[in-house]
């Protein structure tokens, strides 16, 4: 994003983000809602992404709601706060082409290490890396004129002593580009 024109209300329950902090959350429904969401693959219009009244059934009414300067254009970015979770969405013509969560965490059993990291090779599909690791914590996804760019992160699940492991992938139009990872063993 480059500069940023805010409209902003804000309802109560939002934190500043320099409180908020990464949460185990109970509502899996709140995170698994957020795969609902679908960022626009049409990369001339950008048309066909969930729109704002789809994800008010899914969310209710957003914390917080603004526009944000990208370029040339105008998005609408809301956001939705759920016991630390975030989700962030941001349209363009009633269209969502990105959205995030962060401040999650699953809890799930220690089961990836670094052989598992290890075996992720540039190039594979996201699809495919979510079947060996389960989904991400972490996401975000956006659509450009040129491009589909997509960061996760791996937080919980990981067999480590150390609290904060995580495995970090970058994925551009849904293939493996970068990968790393912090205290694995």
């Amino acid at each position: 994003m480059l500069g940023c024109q805010s409209k902003e209300d804000k309802k109560e329950g939002t934190k500043p983000s320099n409180e908020l902090a990464l949460t185990k959350t109970e509502n899996l429904d709140f995170r698994l809602s957020f795969n609902k969401i679908k960022v626009t693959t049409d990369q001339n219009h950008f048309s066909g992404g969930t729109s704002i009244e789809q994800l008010k059934q899914w969310f209710g009414d957003p914390n917080k709601s603004e526009q944000r300067n990208a370029g040339n254009i105008t998005l609408d970015s809301y956001t939705w706060v759920k016991d630390g979770a975030v989700i962030n969405a941001q349209l363009y013509k009633n269209s969502t082409v990105a959205r995030s969560i962060s401040n999650f965490s699953f809890s799930r059993e220690a089961k990836i290490g670094k052989e598992d990291y290890d075996e992720l090779k540039i190039g594979e599909s996201y699809k495919k890396i979510v079947e060996k690791l389960g989904e991400p914590d972490v996401l975000s996804q956006s659509m450009s004129s040129d491009k589909e760019e997509m960061q996760t992160v791996w937080s919980s699940g990981i067999k480590t002593k150390s609290s904060s492991a995580t495995i970090e992938l970058y994925f551009e139009n849904g293939l493996l580009k970068n990968k790393t990872q912090k205290d694995l063993e």
